[in-house]
């Protein structure tokens, strides 16, 4: 990995148009082609830590079917307004539903070192990051606690990751970021529970890498337990700290979110943080099994890589069987069956085709 310090001066101020697409979060050139929802969370929460008059680090994000929520604390309703809208410019993103709380920050005290500290310290966490080596990211400037990152990820985690380290260094005041990144998730950013413990990695991983497989993998408990409404509740994991957070009907359904997220191997802590809001009158949805596949099945064939899964459907639940190209479109398949209407679990029988 390389790391390149260069004049902060006219560099940063000349590239102000890229660093505008890149912070509203990387634009493709397809905008209509949907982006899985692991992909726009890692590139909203990149976004978020690199606009300036956001403090991102109090700040979870949740993608479902392409609806974004942030819950957190802000300083300011501003804060708050710009938080809502550098979300909703992330590309794929469908809506965004803001449950951020607006906290005055308690009077900080500010680090001040100078440049040249900041960024040999910034060199020192990207290179402590083992996951990063098979990256190129450099320091391209620091310019009074500005840092500017540069170069290319292998991952969409390991973009993330290195703004993230950077972003927690003493003394930075912002990061920039024109590190480039791959368009798509790689099956070693979200892993089937079972055939990959993330307490169990080696260094060559991400502290990032690893939370994005116990979302993932809290996810898929979630949505086949039948006491939990799923696709209503927000999951986030921070070093192996999940935060679950969200609408559910009864204390019932939070505590069995929060025993099914205390089950994720590589879970250190879980903070509930659900809130219950019972629901006046609840229509019991009785459907029969067989309308119930033909409605999976019809919701499927709108998502091209998923019309070749087979469905099966006994008591409301779901159970999907058949092959699909990798991890990604496992929790997707998922996802689409439990918002099927009707549809109270789904038991994920697909196997990842070589």
């Amino acid at each position: 990995m390389s790391y390149t310090a260069k004049n902060p001066g006219g560099a940063m101020r000349s590239k102000s148009a890229t660093l505008a697409l890149l912070l509203a979060g990387c634009v493709l050139a397809t905008p209509a082609v949907a982006q899985p929802d692991a992909w726009i969370t890692a590139k909203t929460k990149v976004a978020l830590l690199t606009t300036a008059g956001v403090h991102a680090s109090d700040v979870n994000v949740d993608t479902v079917n392409g609806k974004v929520t942030l819950h957190g604390k802000v300083r300011s309703g501003d804060e708050k307004d710009k938080a809502e809208m550098v979300a909703r410019k992330i590309d794929g993103v469908r809506s965004v539903r803001s449950l951020l709380q607006v906290v005055p920050a308690r009077r900080e005290t500010v680090v001040q070192r100078s440049d040249d500290h900041i960024k040999a310290a910034v060199q020192d966490a990207l290179q402590a990051d083992a996951s990063l080596k098979s990256s190129s990211i450099s320091v391209e400037s620091v310019n009074n606690g500005v840092v500017l990152l540069g170069g290319t990820a292998q991952t969409v985690t390991n973009h993330l990751s290195a703004v993230e380290s950077a972003t927690s260094v003493p003394g930075v005041r912002q990061v920039v970021s024109e590190i480039q990144s791959p368009d798509t998730l790689a099956d070693a950013e979200i892993v089937r529970e079972s055939s990959s413990r993330p307490a169990n990695t080696t260094q060559s991983v991400s502290g990032t890498a690893r939370d994005m497989w116990i979302t993932s993998a809290t996810k898929m408990r979630l949505l086949a337990d039948g006491n939990t409404p799923a696709l209503d509740i927000n999951v986030d994991t921070r070093a192996g700290v999940v935060t679950l957070f969200g609408l559910v009907p009864s204390q019932q359904a939070k505590a069995s979110a929060e025993a099914d997220a205390r089950k994720v191997s590589g879970v250190k802590r879980v903070h509930n943080e659900l809130q219950v809001v019972p629901q006046a009158k609840q229509e019991a949805v009785k459907v029969r099994d067989d309308t119930l596949r033909s409605d999976v099945k019809k919701a499927f064939e709108n998502h091209e890589d998923l019309k070749d899964i087979n469905v099966d459907v006994k008591n409301c639940v779901a159970r999907l069987t058949g092959a699909v190209h990798n991890e990604v479109q496992r929790l997707e398949a998922a996802v689409v069956a439990r918002s099927t209407h009707g549809v109270c679990s789904v038991q994920d029988d697909l196997h990842v085709s070589d």
